[in-house]
C-alpha cells in the first residue's frame, strides 16, 4: 500500500472511530466527495474504490451498507431503469451504478446500492410507497441503522422524511405517480405513493433544527478538514424529532 493510500485510510479510520461506526453496524451513508478531494487529488475511480473498500471492511461481513443513488425523473414521467438511470445525489453513486448496478434496489425514486448482510431482506421489501411501513426506511428504523453524513449537512438525511410521514406533517401530502420500471429487457408498470411537499410551502429541512438534538453520544458531530461529519442512530433521531414535531408540526422547516 502506498504512503498516500495508507494516510487516507488512517485518516478515515480516525474519523469513523469518532463517528462510532463499528463491525456489524448497518449504516446508510450520505456523502460529499469534496471531503476526500480536500486531502488527495488522485483519479476519481481510485478514490471511489478506496472509499468503498474502506466502508465494506469497516462494517465487516455482518454489517450492511446503503448508499443513495436517488433519481427523481420518475415523478416527471420518465421510466426508472435500474442500470441506466443516473444518480442525482452525487458522483459516488454514479460510480457504484456503473460497477455494481445489480446491487441497486428497485424503488424508482429513493433507490440505494446495497452491500452486506441485509441485502436479501432489503430486496424483498415493497417498492410501491416511498416512506411506507414496508419501505426501506421502515427497515432502517426497525434495525436501528446509523445514518452517516460524510462531509455534508444533516438535512441530507432522507430518513427524516419517513419521520415526517409518521407524524403526518401538514406541509406534505400523499401523491400517486404512475410509471415504468425497467430491468434489462423487462418492463413493469407501477403505481408509487410518495409523501411530497406542498408547493405553496418552503419545505426544505432546516439544518439548525436537526442539530438542536445533537448530543455527541447518539447524534455525533466530528470535524474532518474543512467539513463536518455526522452520525446518528435511526431510533434516536425518530424519538427526538417526534417529540419536537408533536409540539410544533412544522418544527423542521420553520
Amino acid at each position: 500500500m502506498s504512503k498516500k493510500k495508507l494516510k487516507q485510510i488512517n485518516r478515515l479510520n480516525f474519523l469513523f472511530n469518532k463517528l462510532d461506526i463499528k463491525k456489524k453496524d448497518s449504516i446508510i451513508l450520505h456523502s460529499n466527495f469534496a471531503g476526500i478531494y480536500q486531502f488527495e487529488k488522485s483519479s476519481k475511480k481510485k478514490l471511489f474504490s478506496l472509499f468503498l473498500n474502506f466502508l465494506i471492511k469497516r462494517i465487516g461481513k455482518d454489517g450492511t451498507l446503503l448508499i443513495p443513488t436517488y433519481n427523481y425523473n420518475f415523478t416527471k414521467g420518465i421510466a426508472y431503469d435500474r442500470e441506466k438511470s443516473g444518480c442525482q445525489v452525487g458522483s459516488f453513486g454514479n460510480y457504484l451504478i456503473k460497477n455494481y448496478y445489480e446491487n441497486r434496489t428497485f424503488e424508482p425514486i429513493f433507490n440505494h446500492i446495497v452491500f452486506g448482510k441485509l441485502k436479501k431482506e432489503i430486496f424483498n421489501l415493497t417498492i410501491d410507497e416511498t416512506f411506507g411501513n414496508k419501505s426501506i426506511f421502515s427497515l432502517m428504523r426497525k434495525k436501528n441503522f446509523k445514518i452517516v453524513c460524510f462531509c455534508c449537512s444533516p438535512n441530507n438525511m432522507t430518513f427524516i422524511h419517513f419521520i415526517e410521514k409518521k407524524m403526518n406533517v401538514r406541509y406534505r401530502f400523499n401523491k400517486y405517480f404512475n410509471g415504468y420500471l425497467k430491468n434489462k429487457k423487462l418492463k413493469k408498470e407501477i403505481k408509487l405513493k410518495y409523501f411530497v411537499g406542498k408547493k405553496k410551502n418552503n419545505y426544505t429541512l432546516k439544518e439548525s433544527k436537526i442539530l438542536s438534538i445533537l448530543d455527541n453520544k447518539n447524534f455525533i458531530e466530528v470535524n474532518y478538514g474543512r467539513f463536518n461529519c455526522y452520525s446518528v442512530t435511526a431510533k434516536y433521531l425518530t424519538d427526538k424529532l417526534k417529540i419536537k414535531i408533536n409540539k410544533k408540526n412544522n418544527f423542521l422547516i420553520k
